[in-house]
């Protein structure tokens, strides 16, 4: 995924990219919200939230503002949305996915973004609350306002891998040199020449042009190295945020 870069420097803002995962010091003021960009995906606006429970990557997520009696003060809970109608509230989309509980981390609230979905989603279709934490197909008093798919997860990205270098890319590795990371994102899945079989990306350098993969290499990855945005179970549509929240009331 490319990094986004902050559009208004804040001293000691934690970046907004996938090299840097959620953690459990709150070095970041709760709530606050950061427009940045992306020479892939363009702008986009974030916001700093507490993940109370593990978060899969690219979850759509509520916001709730929750009092902290131990802390005294507000804190924003990112949670996976759940399935359920007529909610009228906030979302997001989490940046990275929250492998414990009670980490803190960035949510997507604008711009384009992959999301987390249960089904593939057509280009230019509205769409809605599918399952806990996913998007999918719309339903009445589900549908996700102020979004909008505008990439189908069954668009392929392909990258050229640099073959072996410095210890990656080789058999037993994890990691592979790639020309760039434009649009490669945690949670999508990979393939190619050497790369195991499922194998999905869990971190992205864009510094380096380097991704990890979920999986060992079975020999030197060479060639073409193509991601793929659904694994037939889980599906990264590509969504346009625009503070987007759940449907409320429709009667």
């Amino acid at each position: 995924m490319s990094k986004f870069r902050n559009l208004i420097p804040l001293a000691g803002t934690r970046p907004i990219n996938q090299v840097y995962a959620p953690d459990a010091t709150l070095d970041e003021n709760m709530g606050t919200l950061v427009p940045a960009v992306s020479y892939y995906f363009g702008g986009g606006e974030f916001v700093f939230c507490f993940f109370p429970a593990i978060t899969p990557e690219k979850a759509l997520v509520a916001l709730t503002p929750t009092f902290d009696s131990t802390n005294n003060r507000w804190r924003i809970n990112a949670t996976a949305v759940a399935n359920t109608a007529n909610l009228a509230q906030p979302l997001g989309v989490a940046v990275m996915p929250a492998t414990a509980a009670n980490v803190y981390g960035w949510v997507q609230i604008g711009g384009i973004t992959p999301v987390a979905c249960n089904a593939a989603v057509a280009a230019d279709t509205s769409f809605g609350i599918a399952a806990a934490g996913q998007g999918g197909a719309v339903a009445a008093g589900k549908q996700v306002l102020n979004a909008r798919i505008v990439g189908a997860s069954s668009t392929t990205i392909v990258k050229t891998s640099a073959g072996a270098v410095n210890g990656i890319g080789v058999t037993g590795n994890n990691q592979i040199q790639l020309n760039n990371c434009d649009g490669l994102f945690v949670g999508g899945y990979v393939a190619g020449t050497g790369i195991a079989a499922g194998a999905k990306i869990t971190a992205v350098d864009t510094s380096e042009s380097v991704i990890t993969v979920s999986a060992n290499h079975t020999a030197t990855v060479v060639g073409n190295v193509t991601m793929t945005p659904n694994n037939g179970t889980i599906f990264y549509n590509t969504a346009f945020l625009n503070r987007p929240f759940a449907q409320g009331a429709i009667t």
